[in-house]
């Protein structure tokens, strides 16, 4: 299979983007005259506009600010490594790819929530969006722990420890071992995430232990 170039993952990313804006005017005819735009920290509607107005087309267009969001924060990053191997710069651009989908994946999930909380005229699902977060974390543990043992030895990146930085070959198995923890708690996670009995703050709870788990499971390891 023919991979895809930037400009086409672009392009698609774009189209990804703008679907809550689709969705949004497919609703519009049936939405009321006047819908909540903005919720407080319980969920509940504290500010009202028109069905189309500036502020509704804002919440359906939301996801192209975590697109834009996304490459500013790949393109800082890996102008830092272009000092680097080029084996790392490539795997931290590919880490940073994906880290870049992540937000316009999440960013544009939010779009999606408040587009449809303001045609329902409910509350807005805080829940949602918290475990959409937690989602987003780990699928970055994954891509991330599918990347870090690419990394060679380094003075920027990695899983850097007194043992891993003792010697090339300590930091092989370190930066292995620090691969499949993200790896297994990315995907246990993810499917924690998922389950319809977990609520967003039990995910986002779940998505902080996760955190800790792999920091203290890689700053122990000793080969």
């Amino acid at each position: 299979m023919r991979k895809l170039t930037d400009r086409e993952v672009l392009i698609l990313e774009l189209i990804f983007c703008g679907l809550p804006l689709v969705y949004y005017l497919l609703r519009l005819p049936f939405m009321p005259e006047t819908v909540p735009v903005h919720w407080n920290a319980s969920g509940e509607a504290d500010r009202f506009a028109c069905r189309f107005s500036f502020d509704t087309v804002l919440s359906g267009a939301i996801g192209y600010f975590g697109l834009l969001f996304g490459i500013g924060l790949r393109k800082m990053i890996c102008s830092v490594f272009k000092s680097e191997s080029e084996q790392n710069t490539q795997t931290v651009e590919r880490i940073m790819k994906w880290t870049q989908a992540f937000m316009c994946l999440l960013f544009t999930g939010m779009a999606f929530n408040f587009v449809y909380s303001s045609g329902a005229g409910s509350t807005l699902d805080s829940g949602f969006l918290l475990k959409l977060g937690a989602a987003v974390i780990a699928l970055t543990f994954i891509a991330a722990g599918n990347q870090f043992p690419k990394l060679r030895r380094n003075s920027l990146s990695g899983a850097r420890t007194k043992y891993s930085l003792s010697s090339d070959e300590a930091w092989r198995k370190t930066q292995r071992y620090a691969g499949r923890v993200m790896l297994c708690a990315g995907a246990a996670l993810l499917v924690i995430t998922l389950l319809p009995m977990v609520s967003g703050a039990a995910a986002i709870a779940a998505a902080i232990a996760a955190m800790a788990v792999v920091c203290a499971a890689v700053a122990a390891y000793k080969g």
